[in-house]
């Protein structure tokens, strides 16, 4: 677990995502948005790319840092990486809302301590 106030980044695969393959490159920003902004973001920009037939990348510019998303309808697969320097972002909770919302069967979640350029990083290293 991290400390309180310090930076994270959330990396989490989404496996056998039901729903993903019904879903519009603009209704899946949409929800990574939304799920984002529940959680306590605030989106600064976003942006996103199609790739045809194969997937989806979209990437947010968070006034907290910032996040991705990539999609493999064929696979059923959705990566998520949220990264924030501050508390007020429950990424938890927007990776629970995606997984909901994608309907995926299983997640894995690392989190991991990050420097955010106020101290130095958790385990003491320079």
């Amino acid at each position: 677990m991290l400390l309180p106030g310090a930076a994270a980044l959330y990396s989490a695969d989404l496996g056998g995502c039901t729903a993903l393959a019904d879903r519009a490159p603009d209704e899946i920003m949409s929800r990574f948005c939304m799920a984002l902004q529940h959680a306590g973001a605030t989106v600064v920009r976003r942006v996103s790319h199609s790739f045809p037939e194969t997937g989806l990348t979209c990437v947010l510019i968070l006034s907290e840092s910032h996040a991705v998303l990539h999609t493999w309808p064929e696979s059923g697969t959705v990566n998520i990486d949220i990264f924030s320097c501050s508390t007020r972002l429950k990424s938890l909770e927007a990776i629970d809302d995606l997984r909901r919302s994608f309907g995926a069967q299983h997640v894995t979640v690392q989190e991991t301590p990050r420097a955010d350029g106020r101290r130095p990083p958790p385990d003491g290293r320079d």
